[in-house]
């Protein structure tokens, strides 16, 4: 079989669709859903009617049409403006879950012939009923649990089910050895707690413009947990403050409690989470503060330690998933 034509060559050369839709399966890894984090939103009308409103945005499908003929390409579509999308009226005992999808139908694969080959557009959205076995190119948006005898839809009803077509991924790891001079017992008592250690658990980070959510995993590692009772909390918090030593966001506060024996002992403490990123701090650079408290301790003597055989690691993986928010 001869060679297609090269995409995309000029000079008045024949360019194929498989070659622009072969490129866009390579620019796009071959993913399906939306291109940005805030693409393609659904959401209910202002005032609560029979249609759903999607956003402006753009969105990717790999060629699923049945055969090997398509494989390794791909179809983009893009949303201008808005579209309201009408939604059918339930009976007194019909509730139904539905899904909403861009969907793309092409006469090259199937039978139906456009009216209107020049203007007539070959993706729409579409109501069905599961999201499994469709066998043409195809984007979801949104899930709707659309109560019996309802025909005005709410935001309640609906579950963004939007994926990143291609999303970035963005880890960035801190890593520190404690020095023999900067041995710190933990002593903060009060909620705000204090940075453990004091070197190396505050660190700058650049939060990028994509990101909408961080895995963000602390290490507290081979801690010296001396003889005696005490226990208390660990967590990250990062972005401005909010008041005097507190910062806007905070992960989950995660426990430590020392053996109550008689001897010392090294520990590894770690906290993890998954957290929304607003979209006030994206682009812009932030302070991730390794924190801790003392809740309870025996005596002075009891309180965890780092010291020269310790070390604190904080990494902070960003994704560019799709954003659910509206503002």
């Amino acid at each position: 079989m001869p060679l297609d034509q090269a995409w995309a060559v000029g000079g008045g050369a024949e360019n194929s669709v498989e070659g622009a839709r072969m490129a866009t399966y390579a620019a796009t890894n071959g993913g399906r859903g939306v291109i940005l984090p805030r693409d393609m939103k659904v959401s209910a009308l202002p005032v609560p009617g029979a249609a759903v409103r999607i956003a402006s945005g753009g969105c990717v499908s790999p060629n699923t049409y049945l055969g090997e003929d398509g494989a390794g390409q791909s179809y983009a579509g893009r949303e201008k403006s808005s579209t309201d999308f009408p939604v059918a009226p339930t009976g007194s005992a019909d509730a139904q879950v539905k899904y909403l999808i861009w969907a793309i139908h092409d006469e090259q694969y199937e039978n139906d012939e456009p009216a209107d080959p020049v203007h007539d557009p070959r993706n729409t959205y579409e109501w069905v009923s599961t999201l499994n076995g469709i066998t043409y190119p195809w984007a979801p948006l949104v899930q709707l649990d659309q109560p019996a005898n309802t025909a005005a839809i709410t935001n309640a009803m609906l579950t963004d089910i939007r994926e990143v077509a291609n999303p970035i991924v963005t880890p960035v790891v801190r890593a520190r050895p404690i020095n023999s001079d900067e041995a710190e017992t933990l002593t903060a008592t009060g909620d705000n707690g204090e940075w453990f250690p004091n070197h190396g658990a505050d660190q700058r980070i650049y939060v990028p413009l994509n990101a909408t959510r961080a895995i963000i995993e602390a290490e507290w590692i081979q801690v010296d947990e001396p003889a005696g009772n005490a226990y208390g909390g660990i967590w990250v918090e990062f972005g401005p403050y909010s008041s005097p030593g507190n910062r806007q966001y905070s992960t989950q506060h995660g426990r430590w409690n020392t053996g109550a024996g008689n001897d010392s002992e090294r520990k590894n403490w770690k906290v993890v989470d998954d957290m929304y990123i607003p979209k006030a701090i994206r682009g812009t650079t932030q302070v991730f503060a390794m924190k801790g408290r003392v809740s309870y301790a025996s005596a002075n003597s009891a309180r965890p330690k780092i010291d020269q055989h310790s070390f604190v690691q904080l990494k902070v993986t960003f994704l560019q998933v799709a954003d659910p928010s509206s503002s």
